[in-house]
């Protein structure tokens, strides 16, 4: 029987045992000879405080900024607060000074081309040896689009839409500087016009329309009406500019309907299309409107056509009578010459004193037909039909009440504009708050452009628009040049108000008198593209903000 100095022995063993199972044995040859758990702890406890104590060292001797950040190339951002500054040298050229500056915009124009954005501890920055004032142009963007952004074309459309008040008297007018998914929206198959559709306008001048016009009643205020027909391709055509109201009256029912009511829209929108020929009742020649007897050698079978200005029609073709010949005209100019009140006496020798067009056989059509335009040139532009107005903006249900002129680019000649006419229930694009801005820019994008003076081919002025729904003048020196003095935006004082001390801090990335390659737009990180061309009164439509150029980005600001 095992005493109890064998069993503690046993136990003893088999503790050693299970500890060597999970231990590396110390290779002296014995089962038991497991390492002590100090020996296996102790590597490990080492190299975890050499670990930590270096990870501590750095904490305490790493740098609080780069090398070299306050050399006067670095756009600088504190680290805590995230205002931004600019190193500069005073006008000893000697004497480096800390300046904070208003917005990224302005940082980058006091810079050479290209400056980089360091982070630096703010401590660093309140303990810099000298500090200057604070420099910038106010209400410059703080957020530029990237290069490749500002080089791709956008459209921009101009939309008008009545007012909210009961009589629909004010007109409220929206820009939107589209991309991406805003600019699918200007493209969409049911909104934007086809070619058999137009749109019936009135020009709105400074007089607010004071009464809801009926139906088959043009809007009208005080002044004589200005009427517009609005083709698919961007053009307008005058509606009997030269004539009395009545007149325009009489052109607008014959096109439109009797029921048709035109829509007010400011002079800015009608801008921004193409001109079109007038549209007027067409003339023709020897017509006598109260001739009894025929008057034209044109071998009709109905003595009652051979009148000069009497209509016939051999299918989809349509024709005046002349003369010696039958004259092609449109489904559009027949309904004018149709509707004319001059020409009512045509038909008051006929059982049915209507106006109408009569049908010709196809053995006459054969005889007689004519490919002789009865205009010539004049009205050629003019749409091929008639029809209600696409912008049924009176419609109690789905009324197309928000008319946009769309500039899309120039055309493959790389003169011409490429226009579109869009018409909808609402805004194409909405801001954030659901309600439409003045000017909208695709958040994210950005343009850099060239207002044209004139045709697409000429000179202007450079602009950079950015999501703030301004456009800032960029001029091609830093002292300004052609883009103009700054302005502020509407109820702020003006940049040029700031008392400007007469000591400026010198820009260290321009020598004085030269001037940086690129200049201005180089700076700004546009260095080398190409101004994408934007007619004059599309740029107009944008509100301004304040030129871009180095002199001004470096003025004092405060008092």
């Amino acid at each position: 029987m095992a005493s109890r100095r064998d069993e503690l022995n046993a136990y003893t063993f088999a503790r050693k045992r299970t500890v060597g199972a999970f231990l590396l044995p110390g290779g002296g040859g014995s089962d038991e000879d497991a390492p002590r758990p100090v020996k296996a702890i102790l590597p490990s406890v080492v190299v975890g405080a050499l670990v930590v104590g270096g990870f501590g060292l750095w904490g305490v001797f790493k740098p609080s900024a780069p090398v070299g950040w306050d050399d006067g190339k670095n756009i600088i951002q504190g680290k805590q607060s995230t205002t931004r500054y600019v190193v500069l040298k005073d006008p000893d050229g000697k004497t480096k000074r800390l300046h904070q500056v208003l917005n990224m915009a302005s940082a980058r124009l006091v810079l050479a081309a290209d400056a980089k954005v360091v982070v630096v501890a703010d401590d660093v920055l309140d303990k810099y040896p000298n500090h200057g004032p604070t420099i910038g142009i106010p209400y410059a963007p703080d957020k530029l689009p990237t290069k490749d952004n500002v080089s791709r074309a956008m459209k921009w459309s101009v939309c008008d839409r009545p007012g909210s008040d009961d009589k629909q008297a004010t007109v409220n007018q929206a820009v939107f500087v589209a991309g991406g998914a805003d600019a699918k929206a200007l493209e969409a198959k049911d909104r934007v016009l086809d070619v058999d559709q137009a749109l019936l306008v009135e020009q709105k001048d400074d007089q607010q329309v004071t009464v809801q016009p009926g139906a088959g009643q043009p809007a009208a205020g005080q002044s004589k009406l200005k009427l517009f027909l609005i083709d698919a391709k961007g053009r307008k055509h005058a509606i009997a500019p030269n004539d009395p109201d009545d007149t325009k009256t009489q052109l607008m029912g014959a096109i439109f309907g009797t029921t048709a009511t035109s829509q007010p829209v400011k002079k800015e929108w009608l801008d921004t299309l193409s001109n079109g020929s007038d549209i007027v009742f067409p003339k023709i020649d020897g017509l006598v409107p109260d001739a009894k007897a025929p008057n034209s050698s044109v071998a009709l079978q109905n003595a009652e056509d051979r009148k000069v200005g009497r209509l016939v029609k051999a299918g989809d073709r349509y024709y005046v009578v002349g003369k010696d010949k039958l004259y092609l005209i449109t489904q559009f100019q027949a309904e004018l010459i149709r509707q004319n009140p001059a020409l009512q006496p045509l038909y008051n020798q006929d059982a049915n004193k209507n106006p109408r067009i009569d049908d010709i056989t196809p053995a006459e059509h054969a005889a007689l037909k004519s490919d002789a335009p009865l205009m010539g040139e004049g009205g050629k532009d003019w749409p091929s039909r008639t029809g209600a107005p696409a912008n049924n903006w009176q419609a109690q249900k789905d009324a197309k009440m928000v008319l946009c002129s769309t500039f899309d680019g120039v055309a493959e000649d790389g003169k011409t504009p490429r226009r579109s006419v869009w018409a909808g229930p609402d805004y194409p694009v909405k801001s954030g708050t659901g309600a439409a801005v003045s000017a909208h820019v695709t958040p994210g994008l950005g343009l850099f452009y060239r207002a044209l003076d004139s045709g697409v081919d000429g000179s202007g002025s450079d602009y950079l628009i950015t999501e703030t729904g301004l456009r800032y003048a960029v001029p091609a020196n830093s002292t300004g040049g052609k883009g103009g003095s700054a302005t502020a935006p509407p109820g702020q004082p003006s940049p040029s108000a700031t008392k400007t001390p007469s000591a400026q801090p010198t820009d260290p990335a321009a020598p004085p008198q030269q001037e940086e390659t690129g200049g201005n737009q180089a700076r700004l990180g546009y260095q080398g593209l190409q101004p994408v061309p934007v007619p004059q009164q599309w740029s107009n439509l944008v509100p301004a903000g304040p030129a871009l150029n180095s002199k001004s980005a470096a003025q004092q600001q405060n008092a």
